[in-house]
């Protein structure tokens, strides 16, 4: 699997990513905080790029991004971490037919199969926890997933370009939009725990997992590599679980359960195993 050496890391990252930013949110108001983390992420980024680009492709993936941040921060106000992760996850759902009508990447029958299992397991998931869980929050997080979708396609549509200049042009171009929204609710209590939240999901949570995400989509069809992202809820969810954030039943492993056979469907033609035909020279 090509993608291996940059998933993992994205999966430790990505599945941390929902606790900091969560608790980030409670010293400041999404947009205060996500400037703040598009600002850092994209100075993080920018000694490696060297460069912005701003045109139409790079301000069209930014406001796809910058939209789907700000949905999900603003979700993240009303759920918890690990029900923002698994609600994010159903974008590989819609990124399948975004990728076909903008790049005509036509998907893999067991990339469709798994993609499908894998939402019916986000639903079986969020049905175990539909008795608290708010209604707005959950809105919110689902229409982020949209437009994660619509970006992660985009990345595929940009391959060609540099993912260093691409990220830090988006992400610096994203932080001034986030600055211009900044007074809606305005709320700032900086403190170390504050800090600590900001560098972790600007750093880690931000450029390194814009980046790897980048770079997977150079690697690999839309519809693979966003199916395996069912792993960031998986793993998000017990860590919630270890923390007493929720209390997972068995509908909620039920679900975690379709989702993982989700992403071994998509990657079935990996698994199987192809022996190696060897051929014998025979001497004369």
């Amino acid at each position: 699997m090509k993608v291996l050496k940059y998933l993992i890391p994205y999966i430790v990252f990505g599945s941390l990513q929902y606790r900091f930013t969560k608790d980030g949110l409670y010293f400041a108001s999404p947009f205060v905080f996500m400037a703040l983390r598009y600002f850092i992420a994209g100075a993080v980024l920018l000694p490696l790029a060297r460069k912005i680009v701003l045109n139409k492709e790079t301000i069209t993936l930014t406001i796809l991004t910058t939209a789907s941040s700000a949905l999900w921060a603003l979700g993240l106000l009303y759920v918890a971490p690990s029900e923002s992760a698994v609600l994010s996850y159903t974008m590989p759902l819609f990124s399948i037919p975004i990728a076909l009508v903008l790049l005509s990447e036509r998907p893999k029958l067991f990339e469709v199969l798994g993609a499908s299992i894998g939402f019916g397991g986000v639903v079986i998931y969020g049905f175990s926890l539909s008795g608290h869980m708010s209604l707005l929050g959950g809105i919110l997080t689902v229409l982020n997933a949209v437009f994660w979708a619509s970006f992660t396609v985009y990345y595929r549509k940009m391959k060609s370009m540099d993912p260093a200049v691409v990220n830090a042009s988006q992400l610096l171009l994203g932080s001034a939009i986030f600055l211009a929204l900044s007074p809606i609710g305005f709320r700032f209590d900086p403190s170390v725990t504050f800090i600590e939240d900001l560098l972790f999901s600007a750093i880690l949570g931000g450029s390194v997992l814009f980046y790897l995400w980048n770079l997977m989509l150079r690697l690999e069809r839309v519809g693979k590599v966003t199916v395996m992202a069912f792993s960031i809820p998986i793993i998000s969810s017990i860590e919630d679980q270890l923390t007493g954030e929720i209390e997972l039943n068995r509908d909620s492993y039920l679900g975690m359960i379709t989702m993982l056979l989700g992403i071994l469907l998509s990657r079935k033609d990996e698994m199987v195993f192809k022996p190696k035909l060897r051929t014998h020279v025979v001497k004369t």
